[in-house]
């Protein structure tokens, strides 16, 4: 059974009396495409996938039916798979890690995260791909077009909150309605800081002498008195 056709050929000399016939040779010649002796119809015999196989050369010639003698020199040709969406976006990794200092400026670099698409990058948009972000804000955001995830909050503590999950989103034919998508998970540690004077248990702090009291003696050189005082 043919699956669709691929190419028609003709011979100039081909009157239709059956005399000339049709061979095919090549690359998947016989297995993946197949030549109709008679008409020169070319067929594939199952669906191609450019993932596979970009490209096919094959070369077709019309020889005398009985003799199997050439009658034109032989014709080459490619037969090139033309890409369509049938691949999704995948991340390098499932799960990315990263640490950033806490309360550090907006804009502030974390990691990025990239993704890869198996669909022709030179035809179409099906490998052009966006990033979003679908958790994690408003704490961070993500740069669409290099994947990079930057802080999108000032001040965020650690003592507040020390660990965020993000989940980024890579989506193909530009991001437009019809792309395909693919996910992944980002674990955002915030690393300590010096931020925090240290603190006492207590707010106040009472010292107390204990023991028997002195007695300072000052003498007055202009009086020529003696005075005492007690200190409890």
């Amino acid at each position: 059974m043919y699956f669709f056709l691929i190419l028609q050929l003709h011979s100039d000399i081909d009157s239709g009396d059956g005399n000339i016939k049709y061979i095919l040779s090549g690359e998947g010649a016989g297995i993946i495409f197949v030549i109709d002796d008679k008409s020169g119809n070319i067929h594939a015999t199952k669906t191609l996938d450019r993932e596979e196989r970009a490209q096919y050369t094959l070369t077709a010639q019309a020889v005398d039916r009985n003799t199997n003698r050439p009658l034109e020199p032989p014709s080459e040709f490619i037969v090139k798979v033309q890409d369509i969406n049938d691949n999704p976006p995948e991340f390098l990794h499932e799960n990315y890690h990263a640490n950033v200092p806490e309360r550090s400026n907006v804009g502030t670099s974390v990691i990025q995260v990239t993704a890869s698409d198996a669909d022709d990058p030179t035809y179409g948009n099906s490998a052009k791909l966006v990033y979003s972000i679908l958790e994690g804000q408003p704490y961070f955001s993500v740069e669409p077009q290099t994947g990079i995830i930057r802080t999108a909050l000032p001040n965020m503590d650690r003592e507040a909150k020390e660990e965020y999950h993000v989940v980024i989103q890579a989506k193909d034919m530009g991001g437009h309605m019809g792309g395909l998508s693919g996910t992944t998970k980002v674990t955002i540690t915030l690393t300590d800081v010096n931020d925090n004077p240290p603190k006492f248990p207590q707010s106040k702090m009472i010292s107390r002498m204990i023991g028997m009291p002195a007695l300072i003696w000052r003498k007055s050189f202009e009086t020529h008195k003696s005075i005492s005082a007690a200190c409890l």
